[in-house]
C-alpha cells in the first residue's frame, strides 16, 4: 500500500518481498509449461521407473534406460520389444525423470510428429517445416514412440532420416520404441536409417 512508503525500511522489505514472490511465480509458470509441453502420456498416472513391471528379460532395458538419465553410455538409445513389452513406461518414466532435473522433453509417437511435419504445407496453420523441426531440435530430450508402425513415404523416410541423423550426429539425447527388428525396419524406413539407429545402443525388451 502507498502508506509504507512513509517508512522506508518497510517498503525496501515489502519490495524484496515482492521480487521474491514474482520469481517464484514466473519459475513456476516455466516449469508448468515445460512439463505441458512435454507431452508425456498419463498424466493422471504417471508411469515411472519405481512402477514399472520389471519382469524377466526387461531388467537390463531398465537399467540402460536408468543410466541413460544419468547421463552414463550412449545419447542415443533405440528400445525393440513387441507390443506390451513395457517400452512406453520406460520411455515415459525417462521423460519424467529428464523433468525432474530441469530438462526440457517432447514425447511423441512417431506417427503424430511426421504429421505435425505435414500439416506446415496446410496454408491455414502458417508454420514454416524448419521452425518446426527447429524447435523439437532445442529439447533436450526426444522420446518417439512406435517408429515404424505404419510403411513410410519417400517424403517420411527422408524427413524422419534427416531429423535423426541431426540428433545422432550432434549427440543429443534421443529415445526410440520400435516393435520391427532391424531387417523389418530396413524395409518400413529403409537401410540407412535402420543401420544409424541399431549402431547406436539398442536394447531389447522382452
Amino acid at each position: 500500500r502507498i502508506l509504507l512508503a512513509r517508512d522506508p525500511s518497510k517498503l525496501v522489505l515489502y519490495q524484496a518481498q515482492c521480487r521474491c514472490t514474482s520469481v517464484e511465480a514466473k519459475r513456476q509458470r516455466e516449469d508448468g509449461l515445460r512439463r505441458q509441453q512435454a507431452n508425456l502420456p498419463h498424466p493422471k498416472s504417471p508411469k515411472s521407473f519405481d512402477t514399472f513391471n520389471n519382469r524377466e528379460g526387461a531388467e537390463e532395458a531398465l537399467l540402460h534406460v536408468q543410466d541413460f538419465t544419468e547421463g552414463i553410455g550412449a545419447k542415443t538409445l533405440l528400445l525393440v520389444g513387441k507390443p506390451g513389452t513395457g517400452k512406453s513406461h520406460l520411455l515415459e518414466a525417462a521423460g519424467r525423470a529428464f523433468l525432474d532435473t530441469g530438462h526440457t522433453v517432447r514425447y511423441e509417437m512417431a506417427s503424430e510428429f511426421l504429421d505435425r511435419l505435414r500439416s506446415t504445407f496446410n496454408a491455414e496453420r502458417r508454420e514454416d517445416i524448419a521452425e518446426v523441426v527447429d524447435w523439437y531440435q532445442r529439447q533436450y530430450v526426444v522420446l518417439l514412440d512406435d517408429l515404424g508402425m505404419a510403411q513410410g513415404t519417400d517424403w517420411a523416410v527422408e524427413r524422419l532420416t534427416a531429423f535423426l541423423d541431426e540428433r545422432l550426429r550432434m549427440g543429443w539425447h534421443t529415445i526410440i520404441a520400435t516393435n520391427l527388428v532391424e531387417g523389418e525396419m530396413e524395409q518400413r524406413l529403409g537401410a540407412r536409417l535402420a543401420s544409424r539407429l541399431y549402431q547406436a545402443t539398442s536394447e531389447e525388451v522382452q
